[in-house]
């Protein structure tokens, strides 16, 4: 047992970890406008804050439409269907146009919803041009998550970090200038942020799609040869898996954003604290999101395998895989919290009110890594409506309000005991739903 606990994890992370880092160094682009936002001021550094919280609320949706990709892909790979993962991949990127230009118009109007919060007036108008200039890149992101479905379920997880690491210096360097004004350049505060974070997805896009269609592995599937016309019925397929999933991500996002919009009530220095502290867990949340994917498909190909005690096997241990590397990030919080806010702000006001929250964000922490990667382990059996449900009632039903409740008692902290709740009772729920499948499906073989 031992040694196959150990070739599994060498196996999960051989797919996980350039996933791992693959998010870290995107989500790192971002970061990089928080903390250099930091020194412009508590107002745009909540701006940019609110402004990359509602753009993932949008990007998690086209994610969850697209998400269907994988586990369908990661089936006929394990099954060695050639011809069906050709077709799947060409109505994915039909698909994908589709829903990049649904969420180019949804960019354009989501951000009405800050007026409807009463969210900080002096933060609404930068929240709104950092939201237009982003919506530009969204037909671009969502034919790279196409692409990057297609690679991660052929077990191809390298070229999207790849990617990443040669986009992260243009992160960088185009903050710098244009936050700041350096060069010559406009000092364009937010709207540079988010000029320089479209201008890397849709370079990311580009690079992705050059790379699938030289790649010679790829050859044998024929990917781009006899492209078929949008079929309804295969569309219609893999929106049967992705629609619950986006519902769930959206319901997910929505549950965080809507506490974003509660702490904007709360003047810009609550909120500002609050995407500190968020950027940060963000970060970290990206271990349990690169491994969830490598679990969805380990388990979706052990499932077209037909190897049913593998898919609860694989399942389990990613879990406690990804519990374990949250650990360290969970003991750091505790002890040094005045060394992560000292590298986003100096801001007196912002250190008292992150101090509290990053100690909430210790628990919070392992909590959403538990909820994420047994997301995963469902995925891969492409059970996709049981969390859609699940999210509903955890986050919607019992998390939010508890929330609103305690953050009118006691403030910020109180928003985020609510937080832990939501994504405490996910977690619990969504393992104990892979527990009875998982058994229920290895003993039905059995018999």
């Amino acid at each position: 047992m031992v040694r196959k606990c150990w070739s599994e994890l060498a196996g999960l992370f051989s797919l996980g970890l350039p996933i791992i880092f693959t998010q870290l160094l995107q989500v790192s682009l971002g970061t990089m406008a928080v903390i250099m936002m930091g020194r412009v001021g508590s107002r745009e550094l909540a701006a940019v804050g609110l402004g990359a919280t509602l753009w993932v609320f949008v990007w998690l949706g086209c994610m969850g439409l697209l998400m269907g990709l994988s586990p369908t892909i990661a089936q006929h790979h394990g099954a060695g269907r050639k011809q069906e993962i050709r077709e799947v991949f060409q109505q994915g990127l039909w698909l994908a146009l589709i829903v990049g230009i649904l969420a180019f118009v949804v960019m354009r109007v989501i951000g009405q919803v800050m007026r409807v919060m009463r969210v900080d007036p002096e933060v609404i108008p930068l929240v709104d041009g950092y939201l237009v200039i982003t919506s530009w890149s969204m037909p671009a992101v969502c034919v790279y998550l196409a692409l990057r479905f297609f690679c991660e379920a052929t077990g191809n997880s390298r070229p999207m970090m790849i990617i990443q690491l040669l986009l992260l210096p243009l992160g960088f360097f185009g903050n710098y200038l244009l936050i700041y004004g350096k060069l010559g350049f406009p000092a364009m505060g937010v709207d540079g942020a988010a000029l320089t974070f479209a201008v890397g997805l849709v370079l990311a896009a580009v690079l992705m799609t050059v790379y699938v269609f030289r790649a010679r592995r790829y050859r044998q599937f024929g990917l781009f040869q006899r492209f078929r016309s949008p079929n309804l019925i295969e569309i219609r397929n893999l929106l049967r898996l992705g629609v619950p999933i986006s519902v769930n991500l959206v319901l997910d996002s929505g549950f965080y954003g809507g506490i974003s919009l509660l702490m904007g009530q709360m003047g810009h220095a609550a909120l500002a604290a609050h995407q500190l502290v968020i950027n940060y867990a963000t970060l970290i949340f990206m271990i349990p999101v690169g491994l969830s994917s490598a679990i969805m498909v380990r388990v979706g190909q052990s499932l077209g395998r037909s190897d049913f005690a593998e898919v609860r096997f694989r399942g389990w241990l990613g879990i406690t895989a990804s519990t374990v590397l949250i650990v360290p990030s969970v003991v750091f919080v505790i002890f040094f919290p005045e060394i992560i806010i000292s590298v986003y702000t100096s801001d007196p006001e912002v250190v008292t009110v992150a101090t509290a929250l990053l100690m909430v964000a210790a628990f919070f922490q392992i909590f959403d890594g538990l909820y994420m990667t047994g997301a995963g382990a469902l995925r891969g059996m492409k059970d996709t409506k049981g969390p859609m449900w699940i999210s509903i009632l955890a986050y919607w039903l019992i998390g939010f309000p508890i929330a609103w409740f305690l953050g009118s008692h006691l403030g910020p902290e109180g928003l985020w005991y609510g937080m832990v709740a939501g994504i405490g009772l996910t977690a619990i729920l969504l393992g104990w739903r892979f527990e009875l499948k998982s058994v229920s499906l290895r003993d039905s073989h059995v018999r």
